[in-house]
């Protein structure tokens, strides 16, 4: 197996790159990797690759950074025992999006050579970290499967960063969807909330929208203490535009030739990729816009483009479950050092259990919505160091 290190996004083989993210990950993706290389130009990409007889079969991003753009990504904020302000750190994974993942070719590879290409990414990960950023990397916002990956070199437990929302979708119809929620009452109370206002639901390109979905991005924005300009958020949305290629879709709420609101989407693999929203709030009808198109249009098209899920993101948990999400859990491990006891990221992980596990209704139709053995696992006193 051969290892090459890359320093841009555009030197890499993109559709070999892509192929692998694609049912990893849209924040795994080149288009989004792209964009976090131009918002931030301080920080130094590099992105590795493993490939076998000519043909990708793992890979990874880094991001060497004095200060992540994102404060979720802020390591000396989020640990400050464990990271000064003034350190360099090494960010595997991403700076944006809240999805990490190692990128891997699950179907070439057998269990025994998944296990010899992580080792790779991880000895050239290490390498970089010696060099630049006193010999820890930080890996943020990664899966289950990818804590299970990197077992072997882990010094301490991961810590829970979020819970990452996803609706599966089941069957063939919007009904499907709807039986399987247990909410049927509840969202066909939404739709008929909408269908009174008068307004339409319209699906566009991105590119098509920048400006107003600038604006209204800033409205939302601003509603929840983010001081920010709708001509700083038109110019973050073009960029992102632009790196992913004009593939972003946005679901528009349309009174007439007027945009009162919308929700900003992806696809990648089988899955749509709620990414913004944005809503003129002195203008809305009560009419349920922020469910109807972050959730029940998204779901809608799914069904008939044959995508599988949705997924939803960080936050605002409670009415995620009750639409249909299941909840995972997006972890950090720090490779090279060992950034807290054990027994501190046992606490925490059982705080971050019992906190999510209050947010879920009566009934055992709701009982397996945390879907992660591994959270429980550690998250247990009981359990032994890794």
């Amino acid at each position: 197996m051969r290892v090459d290190v890359y320093e841009s996004v555009n030197s890499l083989d993109t559709q070999a790159w892509d192929t692998l993210a694609a049912h990893k990950s849209f924040y795994m993706g080149t288009g989004w990797l792209r964009f976090q290389e131009k918002m931030n130009p301080e920080q130094r990409c590099r992105f590795i690759t493993v490939s076998d007889g000519g043909r990708l079969i793992a890979a990874l991003p880094t991001f060497l950074t004095p200060r992540p753009a994102n404060k979720h990504y802020n390591v000396a904020a989020m640990f400050p025992d464990a990271v000064s302000e003034d350190t360099y750190v090494l960010l595997v994974g991403g700076t944006r999006g809240y999805q990490s993942r190692i990128l891997l070719d699950d179907d070439a590879l057998s269990l025994e050579q998944r296990g010899i290409a992580v080792g790779l990414l991880v000895d050239q990960v290490q390498a970089m970290a010696d060099q630049d950023a006193d010999g820890v990397s930080w890996w943020l916002y990664f899966s289950d499967e990818d804590m299970e990956l990197l077992r072997p070199w882990a010094q301490t437990i991961p810590r829970v960063l979020r819970g990452d929302c996803t609706i599966d979708l089941h069957g063939h119809s919007f009904e499907d969807y709807l039986a399987a929620t247990g909410r049927r009452r509840q969202i066909m109370r939404d739709r008929r909330r909408f269908d009174r206002t008068g307004y339409t639901v319209r699906r566009r390109p991105l590119s098509e929208l920048l400006s107003v979905a600038g604006d209204l991005l800033s409205k939302t924005q601003n509603r929840y203490g983010f001081d920010v300009s709708p001509q700083s958020m038109t110019n973050v949305l073009t960029v992102q535009n632009e790196a992913t290629g004009n593939t972003g879709v946005v679901y528009e709420c349309a009174d007439g030739d007027e945009t009162l609101g919308f929700c900003l989407a992806y696809e990648a693999g089988d899955t749509i990729y709620g990414r913004a929203v944005g809503f003129d709030y002195d203008r809305l009808r009560d009419g349920a816009e922020y469910f109807t198109l972050g959730y029940y249009a998204p779901i809608e098209h799914a069904y008939r483009s044959g995508m599988r899920r949705l997924h939803l993101g960080t936050s605002a948990y409670e009415a995620k479950i009750l639409r249909g999400a299941s909840i995972t859990p997006l972890w950090a491990l720090a490779l090279g050092t060992r950034p807290w006891p054990s027994e501190r990221a046992i606490e925490h992980n059982a705080a971050k259990l019992a906190e999510i596990s209050a947010l879920l209704p009566d009934g055992p139709r709701y009982e397996n919505r945390v879907t992660s053995v591994l959270w429980h696992e550690f998250a247990s006193l009981s359990r032994s160091e890794p």
